[in-house]
């Protein structure tokens, strides 16, 4: 026995509609298309589906039941067959050759890629760390096709910013310094103390200026260029930070632990986002990324690696 798809999708219109005349409205064809479909059936099996009622239409046999009960669940299962494949045929897939500012790396790339591996998960995509400097010749160079990152003061020339959220400094202390327990800071609190530099180009810029602008200069006792050992010796208490983002679960260090407090909002906020080459043309993959972020920021996904000006004494 074969039938086509086509021939049973007639025959289970007419037996929806219990008319050949109605269905063949519904399908847009000849009622004569219907009823040999029909007969095609009755034909191979040698057993009637319908019965035909003058001028009522026609009713399912009782074979005729049990023939549209098996012809129903195979046309069902091909249509999630079918809704399978377009489903496939639409994901996106090729290689994104992503770049992110190393500090910002093991914070805000977990919370992206999960959502990209769960969206398209046929993309793959290649990261890269460094400094903001690095990033923005990399991008210039088109060695990478987007980066996450700061927008430069001044913004670079010939690279386009997407903004995603704006990150407002925060001072970090040991958990037990006697500055631990207040609700808000500024520089001038923390000028004296020993400072641990996260000594990155354009971070190391941007914290000098801060104290620049309030006349103030800070006393440098360490410097690193890795985040994680900076906060690291702030909880061994050798010293106070400066930070923008922060880790989105509590971290454990093997001396100590810290807070963070935020300063006043007098000092000067960053914009994080994604940056790309202005003639860039994306592909649909580098699209799909950018949409998955527009989608995070609109779910204020954001607000979680960062800290408000209103919350103070986070042990993280």
């Amino acid at each position: 026995m074969r039938y086509t798809l086509k021939q049973l999708r007639y025959i289970e219109v007419a037996a929806r509609h219990r008319s050949i005349s109605r269905a063949s409205q519904e399908l847009n064809i000849s009622p004569s298309s219907i009823s040999s479909a029909i007969d095609v059936v009755e034909q191979d099996t040698n057993r009637p589906l319908f019965e035909r009622l003058p001028s009522k239409g026609i009713q399912p046999t009782q074979f005729g039941h049990t023939f549209l009960s098996h012809a129903r669940k195979f046309l069902k299962a091909h249509r999630s067959f079918e809704e399978a494949v377009q489903e496939q045929s639409q994901l996106v897939g090729g290689a994104i050759r992503m770049g992110c500012f190393a500090p910002a790396a093991p914070i805000i790339l977990p919370l992206v890629m999960q959502e990209m591996a769960i969206a398209h998960p046929d993309i793959l995509i290649q990261f890269s760390e460094g400094d903001s400097i690095d990033i923005y010749r990399d991008l210039l160079e088109s060695n990478i096709d987007l980066a996450f990152g700061f927008l430069a003061d001044p913004p670079v020339a010939n690279l386009s910013f997407i903004h995603l959220f704006t990150a407002f400094p925060h001072i970090v202390l040991p958990k037990d310094h006697p500055l631990a327990q207040k609700k808000i800071l500024s520089l001038s609190d923390v000028q004296e103390l020993p400072m641990i530099l996260l000594d990155l180009k354009l971070t190391r810029d941007y914290m000098f200026g801060l104290f620049t602008r309030e006349g103030l200069t800070p006393k440098v006792s360490y410097s690193s260029k890795s985040s994680e050992m900076v906060r690291s010796m702030v909880a061994a208490g050798l010293g106070y930070s400066i930070f923008h983002l922060r880790p989105l679960k509590k971290q454990q260090y093997t001396v100590g632990d810290l807070v963070r407090i935020p300063m006043y909002p007098k000092y000067q906020s960053v914009n994080f986002g994604i940056l790309h080459r202005e003639d860039a043309s994306l592909s649909q993959a580098d699209k799909v990324m950018i949409s998955i972020c527009q989608q995070l920021q609109t779910q204020k996904a954001f607000g979680k690696v960062t800290l408000p000006h209103n919350t103070a004494h986070l042990n993280i």
